[in-house]
């Protein structure tokens, strides 16, 4: 399963949405658009992502939020300079 976390207020998500708007399969067959900003299941989410993969170490230590990311069978993160 492929998901990929934004946020619409985000502007380095905004390529991303427009992009998986367009192709629903842009990131890989079957991705899901996850905003965090939408209902509060997203966020919490995102956050037991966040918590608990290592991918997203750096990017915590850095003061950073996450996103946008694309997280792969809920064991791997992968952030957009990388996807």
């Amino acid at each position: 399963m492929i998901e990929i976390f934004v946020s619409e207020k985000c502007p380095h998500c905004t390529e991303v949405i427009k992009n998986f708007e367009n192709d629903e399969n842009y990131y890989g067959k079957g991705a899901k658009l996850i905003n965090i900003n939408g209902p509060l299941s997203n966020l919490k989410k995102f956050l037991s992502y966040r918590d608990k993969l290592e991918g997203f170490e750096k990017i915590k230590e850095e003061g950073k939020i996450g996103i946008p990311s694309k997280v792969v069978d809920g064991k791997e993160v992968l952030f957009f300079e990388q996807v």
